[in-house]
């Protein structure tokens, strides 16, 4: 290992991991960096010699005179490639903050813009701001001119969504747990529709929820993720892709729902009139020290 060995920590969102990087660290190649230290076979580890790797590596620097402290956040992926925004990293991005500020409330500066972020005062919990769902054929962005909603692509019926990177969303009448989500996921990620590709979203209805009670809608979620290339335990992006598109379908009768990937739940607000909202629980695994140009 190099002599100026680089630290990071492992954090994850309901199951989302991200290894956390200071900017400032001498990180030459960062897609190098995340290829190797990411891969689910020889990647990074805990003591516990538990789940190797992430789901992505955030370089993060931090600008403590602003008010609230902004965080600038960069999230380069498992395939080396860059991603706009993630909604789970966006939240580990905040407790990392909280961490080295004792701070709870934050703003995150991401490619796809800046959301607000919010840390419960365990620090347990983050609430990030994801913007406004669009389903827009340029903001997704699609290869046509018209929305795509409800329609066939490569075997699925699938709805597109931009919620700071751009998803593809399928509504079973079934469990999403019973697809081979590797399968059927990879032909409509890489769509032609989709020029810059999608993440693609198997979810269920489980509850249309009842505003009048104030009971959530709850929806059962599984993603296959770009640039991860396989399916993730959590997407907060797509969580909120799917309360947006079943919203848009009239699957769900709430503006807030519960989604239910594999890793836990997540607790999403979609409002007519308000940026969506995506909040749950956020956790740190471990702190190493690795290689800062593996070969």
């Amino acid at each position: 290992m190099s002599a100026h060995a680089v630290p990071v920590r492992r954090y994850h969102g309901t199951g989302n991991d991200f290894l956390v990087v200071d900017a400032a660290e001498g990180v030459g190649d960062r897609a190098a960096f995340a290829r190797a230290h990411c891969d689910r076979e020889t990647g990074v580890v805990g003591d516990d010699a538990g789940r190797r790797g992430a789901d992505g590596v955030l370089f993060l620097s931090i600008e403590e005179r602003c008010h609230p402290t902004r965080v600038v956040m960069t999230l380069v992926q498992p395939d080396g490639s860059t991603a706009a925004m993630c909604g789970n990293g966006a939240r580990v991005v905040a407790r990392w903050a909280h961490e080295r500020t004792d701070e709870h409330e934050f703003m995150i500066d991401t490619q796809a813009g800046t959301r607000r972020a919010s840390v419960s005062l365990d620090g347990s919990e983050v609430t990030i701001e994801m913007g406004t769902p669009r389903f827009d054929p340029a903001a997704v962005p699609l290869d046509r001119e018209e929305p795509l909603v409800a329609e066939p692509v490569e075997g699925l019926t699938v709805t597109a969504v931009d919620t700071g990177v751009p998803h593809a969303v399928a509504f079973l009448d079934d469990d999403p747990g019973d697809v081979d989500l590797a399968a059927v996921a990879p032909p409509v990620r890489a769509a032609g529709v989709f020029p810059r590709g999608a993440n693609v979203n198997l979810a269920a209805v489980v509850d249309r929820g009842d505003p009048e009670n104030d009971r959530p809608a709850v929806v059962d979620q599984r993603t296959f993720e770009r640039g991860v290339e396989g399916e993730t335990r959590s997407c907060g992006t797509g969580a909120v892709a799917i309360v947006a598109a079943a919203r848009r379908l009239g699957l769900i009768d709430s503006d807030t729902a519960v989604t239910r990937p594999p890793g836990g739940e997540l607790r999403i607000a979609v409002p007519d009139d308000d940026y969506a909202t995506l909040t749950g629980p956020v956790a740190r695994e471990f702190t190493r020290r690795v290689t800062p140009d593996p070969r």
